[in-house]
């Protein structure tokens, strides 16, 4: 009489259970590192769900590689779903653990982040202005941070399905508005013209704080000048001018001495130049009339 033994089930090796486990968790470890390295770069705070389950499996892999291996062990999943029976085996069982247990965990809000780049024709960060967000039925305003950038965080995923108006505005460039339809919550980024015109303003007082009026107020070495009104206040337009220029700004009056400032243009717009002008001494007729006498 024969009698038949059931075959026998092969276990994985140890060696393997531990490459298996490496292989795993230097992936997992990799793919992390490079997207949390991404995000942080793209301004970006939220990880995407697929990357997420990308990592929690290979997680799973590598962390059930690892305990059968230390344990030697063998585990099995065995279940019929529809007439189809189904086994697996080894680290495949936690695998499927993990995964399950990922889709378990409460989904946190679908809110986004999207950040706004802003940077001059040189590709040089602007570090000043206000951006503006318009959607279809409200609207977000923030300042532009020392990176030339503004995080708007907290952006409803449906939001992509409409278009979004962007206006960015800082003194000195040309405002950019654009009305666009985001592919995804990619970073976006604007370049900024520099605005074609400097204007200066200032004022003109005395000692006694005492505004003066009709005082020519020119820009040296140039054809750009004005008087100043009778509050004191005068403004020059210059036309092709850039930040990082210098220029020098006179004053002349018959009645009082002249006087000159050296400005360096950082802004489209320096309106606080403020002269104080001292009165020229007024010469005595009648000591004039005695010299002359004395000199006969």
């Amino acid at each position: 009489m024969t009698t038949d033994n059931p075959p026998s089930t092969k276990t994985v090796s140890v060696t393997t259970y531990l490459i298996i486990s490496a292989i795993s968790l230097i992936a997992a470890s990799g793919i992390g590192y490079y997207y949390l390295h991404y995000m942080k770069q793209g301004g970006s705070e939220k990880m995407d769900d697929r990357v997420f389950y990308l990592i929690l499996v290979l997680f799973g892999m590598a962390a059930s590689a690892l305990i059968f291996g230390i344990m030697n062990s063998y585990a099995t999943l065995k279940g019929i779903e529809s007439n189809v029976t189904y086994k697996f085996t080894g680290p495949v069982v936690g695998v499927i653990l993990t995964v399950l247990g990922g889709f378990m965990i409460p989904k946190g809000s679908s809110d986004q982040m999207l950040t706004v780049r802003v940077f001059d024709e040189d590709k040089n960060p602007i570090t000043k202005g206000r951006v503006t967000l318009t959607f279809p039925h409200y609207q977000r305003e923030a300042s532009v941070n020392e990176k030339g950038m503004v995080v708007f965080p907290e952006i409803p995923y449906d939001q992509l399905r409409n278009n979004i108006a962007i206006n960015v505005v800082s003194d000195g460039y040309i405002p950019v508005n654009i009305d666009t339809l985001l592919p995804n919550f990619a970073p976006v980024s604007l370049i900024l013209a520099q605005a074609k015109i400097i204007r200066l303003a200032g004022t003109v007082k005395d000692a006694a704080d005492r505004p003066i009026r009709d005082v020519d107020i020119t820009v040296d070495g140039t054809p750009y000048a004005t008087k100043t009104t009778n509050d004191g206040s005068f403004q020059i337009p210059l036309p092709d001018y850039h930040f990082g220029d210098r220029v020098t700004v006179v004053t002349a009056h018959p009645a009082y001495e002249d006087k000159q400032k050296m400005l360096n243009i950082t802004s489209g717009e320096i309106d606080n130049i403020e002269f104080v002008l001292n009165p020229l001494p007024i010469s005595n007729p009648t000591s004039t009339n005695n010299a002359k006498h004395k000199k006969k």
